[in-house]
């Protein structure tokens, strides 16, 4: 990629001596599925953090320029802004990794329970533990993509099963999976029965899905009264009351309702649907 080299070419120098103070990024890049090295991944970072502060300065002096604040605190106020969106850039590309493996986290483990059942069912028809995940492939999503790198370890790549299945293990941001795949390969290497380990976790995962879904409806329920009686009750209460004082006053209420109406409660909506889609259980 043109951005890497070009990144690599001015701040490798910089970043490659002191990969070492970044271990943890090192396991967020990996985790996330992110195939670039630490040093490309923060000199892109660095790049897109130096191109930041130069277009927000030069933005900043521009706006100035058209205004009558052109003095010296206003461009110095323009320049403590562009540092700050500087800082906030180059913030936000360090997290983004672990906000992506987190993301990648909670994808997992909502299809977890089903595929589990799915590669229980699949293993009582007596079919091999690599065609498992090859048909396991097919289903999509993350699991989908991690089974299609194991059967492509195996197939392509000629890996032992065990050692891809270690290798998923090793690089998956969710523990229960990877728990999933190490328990897999300590049965076939025990030579154990594998289709009583995945009915045994089978069970497991869904006593655990139907208590997440009870949590749920009750999460469901209580952002539901708040929401009903804050924000719908709330809002038709305070348009009334603005109604009636409105005549006592001798003002006009109509800009206040309009934006009651019309732009405060759809977007509080919008973000209840929101929050309630961010804690469902269900991918």
């Amino acid at each position: 990629m043109f951005l890497g080299k070009l990144a690599l070419r001015l701040f490798g120098g910089i970043v490659k001596p002191n990969e070492e103070y970044f271990a943890s990024l090192k396991t967020s890049l990996r985790k996330a599925g992110m195939l670039v090295s630490v040093s490309e991944y923060l000199s892109v970072v660095a790049l897109s953090s130096l191109i930041a502060f130069i277009v927000s300065l030069l933005v900043g002096v521009f706006l100035i320029a058209l205004t009558t604040l052109a003095s010296i605190f206003s461009y110095t106020f323009s320049i403590i802004i562009a540092i700050g969106v500087t800082g906030g850039t180059f913030g936000f590309g360090y997290i983004y990794p672990s906000m992506q493996a987190k993301s990648i986290r909670g994808s997992i483990e909502k299809a977890l329970p089903f595929a589990v059942f799915y590669m229980a069912t699949t293993s009582s028809s007596g079919i091999t533990p690599v065609q498992i995940f090859k048909m396991l492939s097919v289903r999509g999503g993350h699991i989908g993509k991690e089974s299609q790198k194991i059967y492509t370890d195996v197939k392509a790549l000629g890996m032992n099963l065990t050692a891809a299945m270690q290798k998923a293990a090793s690089r998956s941001p969710s523990s229960a999976w990877a728990d999933l795949l190490w328990g897999m390969t300590s049965v076939i290497t025990s030579g154990g029965d594998l289709e009583e380990y995945l009915n045994a976790k089978t069970r497991t995962f869904m006593a655990q899905y139907r208590r997440t879904l009870e949590e749920y409806a009750n999460a469901v329920s209580f952002y539901t009264e708040i929401y009903i009686t804050l924000i719908i009750v709330g809002s038709l209460f305070f348009i009334i009351l603005i109604a009636i004082m409105a005549p006592l006053t001798g003002g006009s209420t109509l800009l206040i309702q309009t934006f009651l109406v019309f732009f405060f409660i759809p977007i509080i909506s919008v973000g209840f649907i929101a929050l309630l889609r961010a804690i469902s259980p269900v991918e």
